[in-house]
């Protein structure tokens, strides 16, 4: 959230809006804030317990700025207050900021802001509670009176007490409704009271269902006893256990109901921006509904804080009169010990995922059926189900970075355990199958080559004698062509073959399948001179093993000569022709060859004018789609896949091209942040096309290597993980260990490591990644770049600063040389890499890489990352290496506060913490 502050100074000619001295002695407050504690009625100052001797002048700007947390106090406030007007000497204020900050200590120090030409901010989580001479007294309320300021109903229970509140329920005298009210004695609880009603009116007019929090009717904030007014809601989950929900709470199925709706009601409050900052069972309150069924509302927005104060004054809420007042935000932390994260006893603001801790805790007592008991050592043994139990660790890890990213996630992997139970069944399978694989793979490896050889060769073929059975009905043509033609397809078959062979002169005796087909391929211009015709299907067939290779440049080859044929013997403008074109704009985008494949595609949709053709019609919306798709350029590779699946006509394509296609398009889906029609469609692809005998199992290997990133992109690393593992087993049973396919589901794995923090394990896997796909396909190939990119980024994080900026800037050179400077690949390797330099202390460098980043092409290439705030920060940081030290630590502070917010992980935030406390300007680490 940013700051805010006025344009105005609050001191003014006929009365301060700033307490006076006296009042500030009267109403005299204990702070807390980071480690640091201060005393307004001693002024004393404590870090980490420790007494600081601090000089009077900068202790009382530290009073002033703690009134006032989270917001500015300009210089000319904090002069008239502190000096009284009469300064002596020049950069007196600033003299006692820094005083201040070095009392403070480094961890402390970036919570003092500096605004430029403004004044000064506390930007800081404060607890504060009252000392001196300002006393709250109890309320003098008992049951039987009647409710102040609502003679009607009277007081029937009190459900909760202090020196500060009082919660009671009341019935009416005559209909016998049940209310409850919550009461405030004083102006100091009216503003929490104040606070709680604002929240209400968000949830209730921006949630979809209401339903999941208390009704509220009505509120006092006229006359004392000040309070608010709800619907009775039932009761809260510790009585409810003891006996207000009796046999019920025996039942397993209900508890685990009722977690459900306590997760989804906290996503739906994360949603509109609100922070809860008080879960726990008491705050849960169960009721039946008018079916009969259980129902939990979430209740006590005390502590709450909405993320965007706007979104109240966009609901219309400012205008009811009950806006809250801006030292608000000074609100505590909140939250009972048993219930609160790790990262908020050690002084951490509060975030989603502290939210999310909470939960994780409540959903274990619910689970194991006891409200009071502590998630001590060996909780695990009381969740019998394996998925709870994960679901459960994970959303209570102690490190909020690798803590469930969002309420909203939880929720929906609780409400689909029983579609993870079928694939965490079916994931099992396939990896027993894919161990069985693995005891085989030694012996099999000498024959499997030949294995998928000698299908292959089966299936040129069938495809060649389909041709000619074609051939011979449109042309009629004669018995001996057709048997020339037979002839020298036997050939090619025994070419296959004869070169496998290891007594075949020249032959090897480990032939692999790229080398045998090179040989076959080598002999087709003789085998087929008097029979063009019959050369083209076999030109095809082996473009298309090519590929299943990754081979793709001689796939362009095999497929460019197979066009020439088509040109010659059908003409340029056959439907045959302008079929084989878009089929070579496809070899032409894997093979990385963008600026060729769209001239190819730009000619060949020019000259199928209105060819109607469904066949046709398919292949140019699914080259498209993979022009697109390999460019990084998402949306409009969407909308061609989508159209391509749109052709009614079915037989456009075979079971397993439009297999491929799904997955293309469930790929781009993940790119796009649409994860759950992500993990869907290729979920059930997995499951329906399993036993299709059109379905190889090198592509439904694939299928769970595409679920396993999908789920990565969704930050679902705990899931991701195994799937992924499951992926590298099948893929290389299937293709070997040492092929690009199983480099690409390694380099998948690597960037889960990566994204979850894991960057040495990321920097080994990563670094085998690049040295393979290098190999492979060339050190001038994209995707031999993407690797080195990739590695770099993992060195970098890694530790090996050198090593990853040079990775890292090579990537980048050629993607811009390849793709163009608004390639979302240029973007994504432009942030890291100018955040490198930074750390090298090569500021100029890293200006030059951060100017042009744009947050959607960030997006685009690395999906749900919050771009926005970290080229905030980077711009930040930027400022602070140029000594621009004001305006980069006021910027750097918001950015920081915003990723906090959005629940970013420790590893992102690591160089943007150490900067803003870190001197100025900042230097080579």
């Amino acid at each position: 959230m940013a700051p805010r502050w006025r344009t105005t100074p609050r001191l003014c000619v006929r009365g301060c809006t700033l307490r006076s001295r006296e009042e500030h002695s009267d109403r005299a407050y204990h702070y807390r804030f980071g480690s640091a504690e201060y005393d307004a009625l001693r002024q004393e100052l404590r870090v980490d317990g420790n007494l600081v001797e601090l000089e009077r002048r900068p202790l009382e700007v530290l009073a002033l700025l703690l009134a006032y947390a989270n917001e500015v106090v300009t210089r000319e406030e904090l002069l008239a207050e502190v000096w009284q007007g009469r300064v002596t000497v020049d950069n007196v204020l600033a003299n006692a900021v820094a005083k201040l900050r070095k009392g403070l200590g480094e961890a402390n120090a970036a919570f003092v802001v500096t605004h430029p030409k403004l004044g000064y901010r506390l930007a800081a989580p404060v607890e504060r509670s009252a000392t001196g001479r300002h006393m709250e007294t109890r309320l003098s309320l008992s049951v039987g009176d009647p409710v102040p300021h609502r003679p009607h109903f009277r007081l029937k229970q009190q459900l909760y007490g202090n020196r500060a509140s009082e919660v009671w329920r009341a019935c009416h005298s005559g209909t016998q409704e049940a209310r409850v009210y919550k009461f405030g004695p004083d102006g100091e609880r009216l503003k929490q009271l104040k606070r709680e009603v604002a929240v209400h009116h968000l949830l209730s007019q921006g949630a979809a269902d209401p339903q999941k929090f208390c009704r509220l009717i009505d509120w006092n904030f006229s006359s004392p006893p000040f309070f608010v007014e709800y619907a009775d809601a039932g009761t809260d989950l510790l009585h409810w256990q003891e006996g207000g929900g009796g046999q019920a709470w025996e039942q397993l199925a209900l508890r685990l109901d009722l977690g459900k709706q306590a997760v989804a009601a906290i996503a739906t409050a994360h949603e509109l921006g609100v922070l809860h900052k008080d879960l726990k069972p008491a705050n849960l309150l169960v009721d039946t509904d008018e079916t009969g069924k259980w129902q939990l509302r979430v209740a006590d927005f005390g502590a709450a804080t909405t993320a965007d104060p706007a979104a109240l004054a966009a609901l219309g809420i400012t205008a009811l009169g009950i806006t809250l007042d801006k030292r608000d935000t000074i609100s505590p932390t909140g939250g009972t010990p048993l219930y609160m994260a790790p990262e908020l006893l050690a002084g951490e603001p509060h975030t989603v995922r502290s939210d999310i801790y909470a939960m994780g805790v409540i959903l274990y007592q619910l689970l194991a059926g006891d409200m009071r008991k502590p998630m001590a050592t060996g909780w695990e043994q009381d969740i019998m189900d394996p998925l709870l139990r994960e679901d459960i660790a994970t959303a209570t890890h102690g490190d909020p970075s690798q803590r469930t990213a969002s309420a909203a996630l939880l929720s929906r992997q609780l409400a689909t355990l029983e579609e993870r139970y079928h694939r965490r069944k079916e994931q099992q399978a396939a990896a027993h199958r894919a161990a069985l694989s693995e005891q085989k793979l030694a012996r099999l490896k000498a024959r499997r080559p030949w294995v998928i050889v000698t299908s292959a060769a089966l299936t040129l073929g069938l495809v060649a004698s389909l041709w000619f059975g074609a051939q011979a009905t449109i042309a009629r043509q004669s018995t001996l062509q057709a048997a020339q033609r037979a002839d020298a397809v036997g050939a090619f078959l025994s070419d296959l073959l004869i070169h496998a062979d290891p007594k075949t002169p020249g032959a090897s005796g480990n032939v692999t399948v790229r080398e045998a087909l090179d040989r076959a391929v080598a002999h087709i211009d003789s085998r087929f001179a008097n029979a063009r015709d019959a050369e083209i299907p076999i030109r095809e067939k082996a473009a298309d093993i090519y590929t299943a290779l990754a081979e793709y440049r001689e796939a362009v080859e095999q497929r460019t000569k197979a066009l020439e044929l088509l040109k010659a013997l059908r003409g340029p403008q056959h439907v045959e022709t302008l079929m084989a074109q878009y089929r070579l704009v496809e070899s032409l985008s894997n093979a990385s060859l963008y600026a060729e494949a769209e001239d190819m595609l730009t000619l060949t949709d020019r000259s199928a004018g209105d060819v109607t053709s469904p066949q046709l019609a398919f292949l140019a919306m699914k080259s498209r789609g993979r022009f697109h798709l390999l460019q990084a350029d998402i949306s409009p590779a969407v909308e061609a896949f989508e159209a391509a699946l749109l052709i009614d006509d079915r037989s456009a394509a075979d079971t397993a091209t439009r297999f491929a296609l799904e997955l293309d398009l469930a790929q781009a889906y993940s790119r796009l942040g649409r994860h759950a029609e992500a993990t869907t469609r290729l979920q059930e692809l997995i499951d329906s096309r399993g036993d299709a005998a059109s379905i190889s199992a090198g592509s439904l290997a694939s299928a769970r290597l595409y679920l396993g990133a999908s789920l990565l992109y969704a930050a679902r690393y705990v899931e991701a993980e195994p799937i992924l593992l499951a992926s590298i087993n099948e893929l290389t049973a299937v293709f070997g260990e040492s092929a690009p396919q199983v480099a690409e589901a390694y380099s998948a794995l690597g960037n889960l490591y990566a994204t979850s923090g894991r960057w040495q394990e990321a920097y080994a896997v990563l670094g085998t990644v690049r040295n393979q796909l290098c190999a492979h396909h060339g050190q001038d190939h994209l995707t031999c770049m993407m690797a080195r990119g990739n590695h770099g980024v993992a060195s970098y994080h890694y530790g090996r600063l050198y090593e990853g900026i040079e990775e890292m800037a090579a990537a980048r050179e050629a993607f811009e040389a390849a793709l163009g400077s608004t390639s979302p690949g240029v973007h994504v390797l432009g942030y890291y890499l100018a955040m490198a330099e930074l750390d090298a202390g090569l500021a100029q460098a890293a200006t030059a890489h951060a100017a042009p980043l744009d947050a959607r092409q960030l997006e685009a290439g690395s999906p749900g990352q919050h771009w926005g705030a970290r080229t905030d920060g980077l711009q930040a940081r930027i400022l602070l290496a140029q000594g621009q030290c004001g305006d980069g630590r006021a910027q750097l502070a918001t950015a920081v506060q915003t990723m906090r917010h959005n629940g970013l992980q420790e590893w992102i935030l690591a160089p943007f913490e150490r900067d803003l406390v870190a001197p100025c300007p900042i230097t080579a680490i």
